[in-house]
Parts: C-alpha cells; structure tokens; sequence
C-alpha cells in the first residue's frame, strides 16, 4: 500500500483524480463511502448529513421504461 496523508477533508485545490477506498492519494480527502453507526469507517468523522448522503434514484430515466406498452 502506498504512504498517504491521514484521512479527513484534504485540499480544496487538489483534483483528487487518484482515490484509495475512498480517500484520495494526494491530500487525504475522504468520500465518506462507508458509513457505520453515524460515523465514516475511514476518517471516523461523525459531522455527515444523512440526506445528502442517502441513495438517491438515477436522474435520467432508463430507455427501456420509456418504451410504451402495447395495449390490448
């Protein structure tokens, strides 16, 4: 595993192009991708917002449900 700056917010200027379970290579940012008890599994921060981070449904509805359905 490569040597990387601590998990938690990182630098605002820095692209993070390059993540490692979810923590970018360079600066440490952390996406918060695992949640458990209310606190991130990789930089243990506990300030996340349940909505934001919640599932949301795709925005782009799939071509096949654009498909109509013969009627009888």
């Amino acid at each position: 595993m490569t040597e990387r700056p601590p998990p938690g917010h990182g630098d605002p200027t820095c692209p993070h192009n390059v993540r490692e379970a979810g923590i970018c290579v360079r600066c440490g940012h952390c996406d918060h991708e695992l949640i458990l008890n209310g606190a991130c599994y990789f930089c243990g921060t506990t300030d996340l917002d349940p909505i934001a981070l919640s599932p949301k449904k795709p925005a782009v509805i799939p071509p096949d449900q654009l498909v109509r359905k013969n009627r009888p």
